[in-house]
């Protein structure tokens, strides 16, 4: 039996679009073993069958290696709420991915997973953070007609706290995606690549004052802020508590508090005064990301 327990992570860290992403300690676990049929345990009834994203992703890695896929009875066991922007899909292709790997009887390395997820995930923020834990910047590169993923891991000051409000309402990705221009000015998209380094210094060195202008992104959240109820009213009681940055996480509709302080109790009230349920948690970076065990 392969286990294979992967973090949840969330990504579009402020102007970090489609590139960053954190983990943190929200996990899946899943189970795999060679069977005579496909076979599905702990997944909702809509997932019991071979378009469960765990299948399909081991299904075409393993054809991506050459190789021919088993039929698998696949375990479930998560906490990650599913369409949240908390990577629920990433670790379902992750966790898919390192099966191809184990079953093909291939030597990996975690880049090898990493690459392959992003691939099939089309974008590898939130895999990378997956896969690698901690705060890490992603981007396919072409060498020598070869694709390649280069992922880099940053520290972040062990002073910041951090909070998800996972509200009770999903929204998909390709909703969040149609909100966004299809074009941006130039000024606007340096702007976002200004902040990016700022950002990395910012987490590196427990800055709360310069994260404050680090976090600033003019690309994605001010156009998924206005699809998302209570966002922007959120995001305006959340800093008046003190919170250093305020994010959506992913594509949303959950929402990343990042603080220097102790700011719970507040975020409590925040939430609890909101239309709609919005659950709070206090959550942990993940430093180590994908754990296999054989």
């Amino acid at each position: 039996m392969l286990k294979v327990k992967t973090p949840c992570s969330s990504a579009n860290i402020g102007p970090g679009f489609d590139c960053m992403g954190i983990a943190f300690d929200i996990y899946n676990e899943f189970t795999f073993e060679k069977s005579d049929k496909n076979a599905y345990e702990g997944f909702a009834e809509k997932y019991c069958n071979d378009n469960n994203l765990v299948y399909k992703s081991y299904k075409t890695a393993t054809e991506m290696l050459g190789k021919t896929p088993f039929s698998l009875k696949i375990g479930f066991k998560g906490e990650i709420p599913a369409a949240r922007g908390l990577g629920s899909s990433s670790t379902c292709i992750v966790a898919g991915v390192a099966a191809a790997y184990h079953f093909a009887g291939v030597d990996y390395t975690k880049n090898d997973i990493a690459k392959i997820a992003g691939i099939i995930e089309g974008h590898p923020d939130n895999v990378a953070a997956c896969v690698y834990g901690g705060f890490v910047d992603t981007v396919f590169v072409e060498d020598d007609g070869q694709e390649k993923l280069l992922a880099e891991k940053f520290h972040i000051d062990e002073s910041f706290n951090f909070y998800v409000l996972i509200p009770d309402f999903e929204l998909s990705t390709k909703q969040s995606r149609e909100v966004l221009p299809k074009s941006f000015p130039i000024t606007t998209a340096k702007k976002n690549i200004a902040n990016i380094p700022l950002l990395i210094r910012a987490f590196e060195r427990g800055d709360c004052e310069l994260l404050k202008f680090a976090s600033e992104d003019w690309l994605h959240q001010p156009y998924r802020g206005g699809i998302i109820p209570e966002f922007f009213d959120i995001c305006k009681q959340a800093r008046e508590l003190g919170a250093c940055a305020v994010f959506l996480s992913g594509a949303g509709p959950t929402i990343l508090v990042v603080s220097a302080k102790e700011i719970g109790d507040g975020l409590k009230k925040v939430a609890a005064d909101k239309q709609n349920v919005w659950t709070l948690k206090k959550v942990n970076v993940d430093f180590d990301g994908l754990k296999i065990e054989k």
